[in-house]
């Protein structure tokens, strides 16, 4: 069980870099005919993508490094789910 849990812990972390990746990919393609404010919230859009993604994957880093693979699973994959949920209400509204 210890092992599965260690497995999902990764692949989390895995998905959340993959996640912020391409997010940041989805606001540099966004800026290409855009004013200046566009770009500079484009910019900050940027910017907390990435803080977001990187703080997910450090604290599920330093959780698996406790021995907390169930909250590092949470603590990882919580970015990509804040970020689906922003791309899901930026595609229907």
């Amino acid at each position: 069980m210890k092992t599965l849990l260690l497995i999902t812990a990764v692949g989390a972390i895995i998905s959340t870099i993959v996640t912020t990746l391409t997010a940041v990919v989805f606001c540099l393609a966004g800026g290409a005919n855009s004013t200046p404010e566009q770009i500079h919230s484009l910019k900050l859009w940027m910017l907390g993508c990435t803080l977001g993604g990187a703080l997910g994957v450090g604290a599920g880093i330093w959780l698996l490094r406790v021995g907390s693979a169930g909250w590092a699973t949470g603590a990882a994959i919580l970015p990509t789910m804040i970020m689906g949920t922003i791309l899901l209400s930026k595609l229907i509204g």
